[in-house]
């Protein structure tokens, strides 16, 4: 029951995923029920296996939810929260309710729009029908994720089989059609039972006479009698049961844990760090930072003081109500420093780097924010600054030096040579004590590890600014320090260091010159130097009546935390108002005023021509494709599957239609079909597979797109780029193959059409899932619209209605499908200039 529980709030609280489906059904059921309105009896066969083959597509979607809650299955199952059993059986359960639902409103508004047979008992056997057939594929989809190693594998598989079992439904090629040596599969495929069942209870009403029927029903092949409807649905349910018993056992048995491990080299570089050293931080003040230029990091760059006054900043609660969160705070943070930004957790630590780096999209800023004495100018600010953000969010295909030499290239101006941008790679992978594992890729490292690389990309853009959120999370006392002691070289080469910290440890706070702290409310409690082993900010808490002193050998960040009610029920003062009635705060707000006037010591930046971002777009469009070509190549679980894969069932298809004569409408009908479920295997499994390709980069997007490395459009065309040579050869391997087996036109001319049409549509097909997994806010809901999607490719391609068949209200609909186009080509290439004389039979 807790498991049901569980899986019932996984759905509930999933509203786009689970009012996609019902939306889908919904719009998929009209439209089918409008395109099918009182339609002929001869289309029939067509359109009942159409509804049926929606479940497919809908079940398909299932691969992504159940990989999603596969990790949480390894997780606990090895604790021992439940048997496994439990666990598949809860799955497949909570299923039911959202599968009733589906069925109900698809099946309902297609049945009673089209010309089926309006009775209830008929009604009743099609509904039936098809809630036995979605969840007996729906479990089947589960098992599959359960076998597969990744999301890709799952949805390859899940193409394979949806492929299978559409060829081989008696509709696609007919039953007596099917060579000998394929025809267990027309017995297997649960399409099959599910079309024979609706097909047998449609035909066998009073309102066909015994004549009728019989003839309809030989036409489709199908010459079984009506004891097989309700033995299909037991066949259906047999399906049901025993996949999901299968899916319990590949969970049971079958692991696939994802075990983050490191190279060799990365074990040797960390057995490097072990020893902890005493660092000191240097007391003096930076000397002649404030020239206009200074050589540090490897590149010139022009040093930058940063200051904030009267900052304050309200969201808007839903509520419509206002809330101040940030009062009034002022600031200076100078170069050469590496300033910390603490306070008590909902003290608005990030929310001020956020509003200072500007990265807050929404809500009211008030106050001011100068650089080198002038008002902030956010294009020229995005520019000179970088922010490291708490996620280390990389491409995991590219190694540590690519991921480097891919920021320079995008950040640095054309005015540095390739020279210089790989000098500043290889220094700052000195800097950060990378450079024995630069080779490494970035989905191999540890947690620290990649920590110091989302330093490293910012760092190569050669900002004058650093930011950094939470450096430390997850990291261990020794990662958390290595990571440090990197972010202080960086200051120490002249940068402006601003850093939010969560309770460092004593070595890793004595790293910092300054220290920012906030208590709750969003008001200033200190700021200020920390001195040599704290003892600046020690010494202002002292000078506090009623402030306890420091135990000995205590952690001065712990302390300073303590002292502000950080984490505490307790009453304290409120040291936000000791602060603004001190002489710190005076001598603060005067240096702070000071440095937000023009000097002659620090460059304006308005005076620098920057550029939103740095490089051209050809510049940004090759080194995208590159990067994009690298991922592609380093990723076979999605290309090499298409290239081994896509010839195999080639030889599926071209053996199961083997020289198959054109000499009839049946076997032209056949053929027909096999052109119609190839577009639709191939398009179809491209425009699926490449979500979860495209997905899992689009956060590294966002990062990268928030840093200014490119505009969106380069970024789309390299996706677009990157898929050709692959496209090309798969398409070249799977036309070749079916074409020739089948038997097509031996016409050179002809051939090399077919090609072209099917690659062109192929590709259509894969940049609109490139294009949905864009535009829908997650992998899941791109996987429910897409599905949406290739019905709607199906539905007006003109296979499953002839264009002259349709009503004239929405015929206008299949001039906006590419399928529609690449089926009356590729038809009409082999069939339309054949004037060769065929059989018609009685009911053709």
């Amino acid at each position: 029951m807790l498991l049901l529980n569980r899986q019932k709030l996984v759905w509930i609280r999933d509203p786009p995923l689970l009012w996609g489906k019902l939306i889908e059904a919904l719009i998929i059921g009209l439209v089918m029920g409008m395109i099918y309105f009182d339609v002929s009896s001869t289309y029939y066969l067509r359109m009942i296996f159409f509804s049926i083959a929606l479940f497919q597509r809908q079940a398909w979607q299932q691969i992504t939810i159940s990989f999603q809650l596969r990790k949480v299955f390894y997780k606990q199952r090895p604790r021992n929260f439940f048997r496994t059993s439990s666990y598949a059986i809860a799955e497949s359960v909570v299923q039911i309710p959202v599968n009733m639902a589906v069925s109900f409103v698809l099946g309902t508004f297609f049945y009673f729009m089209s010309g089926l047979t309006r009775t209830f008992e008929k009604y009743i056997v099609f509904y039936l029908v098809l809630l036995a057939f979605q969840h007996a594929i729906s479990a089947y989809m589960t098992l599959l994720s359960s076998l597969s190693p990744s999301i890709t594998i799952g949805q390859a598989l899940a193409a394979i089989s949806v492929s299978f079992f559409l060829l081989f439904s008696g509709n696609i090629i007919l039953a007596d059609l099917i060579p000998d040596y394929w025809i267990w599969m027309y017995w297997f495929s649960p399409i099959s039972w599910a079309l024979r069942s609706n097909m047998l209870s449609e035909f066998s009403s009073d309102r066909y006479t015994d004549a009728q029927s019989k003839a309809q029903l030989e036409s489709f092949s199908i010459t079984q009698g009506t004891g097989y409807i309700w033995f299909g649905v037991a066949v259906l349910v047999v399906y049901y049961f025993a996949f999901t018993s299968f899916n319990a056992l590949a969970l049971h048995y079958i692991r696939y844990e994802k075990f983050k491990g490191v190279s060799a080299k990365a074990m040797q570089e960390d057995e490097a760090h072990n020893v902890y050293v005493e660092v000191t931080t240097p007391t003096t003040e930076l000397q002649g930072i404030g020239a206009a230029k200074v050589k540090g990091g490897g590149l010139p760059f022009t040093p930058t003081n940063l200051c904030i006054k009267d900052l304050d900043y309200y969201v808007t609660l839903p509520s419509g109500e206002e809330r101040q969160l940030l009062r009034k705070i002022s600031a200076h943070f100078e170069p050469g420093r590496m300033v910390a930004l603490m306070g008590a957790t909902g003290a608005g630590k990030t929310t001020l780097m956020d509003v200072i780096a500007g990265r807050k999209t929404g809500g009211r800023i008030v106050g001011d924010i100068y650089v080198n004495g002038e008002l902030k100018d956010p294009a020229i600010f995005s520019r000179i600054t970088a922010y490291c953000e708490q996620m280390d969010i990389h491409s995991e295909a590219a190694t540590i030096y690519e991921a480097l030499v891919f920021s320079a290239n995008l950040r640095l101006p054309p005015t540095f040579t390739e020279e210089e941008r790989m000098n500043l790679v290889h220094e700052t992978l000195e800097l950060l004590e990378l450079t024995t594992i630069a080779g490494e890729m970035v989905g191999s490292l540890s947690v620290e590890q990649k920590k110091r690389v989302t330093i490293g990309v910012e760092v190569v853009a050669n900002p004058s600014v650093l930011f950094l959120d939470e450096p430390t999370s997850g990291l261990d006392a020794r990662s958390a320090l290595i990571v440090m002691r990197g972010v202080q070289s960086i200051a120490r080469t002249g940068r402006t260091v601003l850093c939010t910290i969560h309770q460092p440890s004593i070595s890793i706070f004595e790293l910092f010159d300054g220290l920012l702290l906030l208590q709750k409310g969003g008001y200033t409690a200190y700021f200020g130097d920390l001195g040599v082993d704290s003892v600046k900010m020690l010494e202002y808490f002292a000078s506090i009546p009623g402030t306890e002193e420091i135990r000995p050998q205590y952690n001065p960040a712990t302390y300073m935390l303590e002292v502000i009610g950080a984490g505490i029920g307790r009453d304290v003062k409120d040291y936000s108002v000791e602060y603004k009635n001190s002489e710190l705060c005076a001598k603060n707000r005067e240096r702070t005023l000071e440095l937000c006037e023009v000097s002659d010591d620090f460059v304006r930046h308005s005076t620098l021509n920057y550029r939103p971002i740095a490089t051209g777009f050809w510049n940004q469009l090759q080194e995208l494709t590159k990067k994009q070509r690298l991922t592609y190549w380093r990723n076979p679980q999605y290309n090499f599957m298409r290239v081994f894969l896509f010839p195999i069932f080639a030889i599926i298809f071209g053996t199961t239609f083997y020289q198959l004569s054109a000499d009839s409408v049946k076997r032209i009908n056949s053929h027909i079909g096999l052109i119609y479920n190839s577009m639709d295997f191939i398009g179809v499994t491209n425009l699926m597979t490449v979500i979860e390709v495209t997905c899992a980069e689009r956060a590294v997007f966002y990062r990268e797109r928030m840093s200014n490395y490119y505009s969106p459009l380069p970024y789309s065309l390299s996706l677009w780029f990157a898929e050709i040579p692959y496209l090309i050869v798969v398409i070249i391997l799977f036309v070749t193959i079916e074409y020739w087996l089948v038997g097509w036109s031996d016409n050179a001319g002809d051939f090399l059409f077919f090609l072209l049409v099917f690659y062109l549509y192929t590709s259509a097909c894969t940049y609109i899932g490139q294009w949905m997994s864009a535009l829908m806010p997650n992998e899941k809901v791109a996987n429910v619209a897409v599905g949406a999607l290739s019905c709607l490719f199906n539905l007006f391609s003109g296979y499953l209605l002839p264009r002259t068949a349709m009503k004239a209200g929405y015929k206008w609909f299949t001039y906006l499908m590419p399928s529609s186009y690449s089926l009356a080509a590729l038809v009409g290439v082999q069939f339309g200039e054949n004037h060769e004389i065929i059989t018609v039979t009685t009911g053709n």
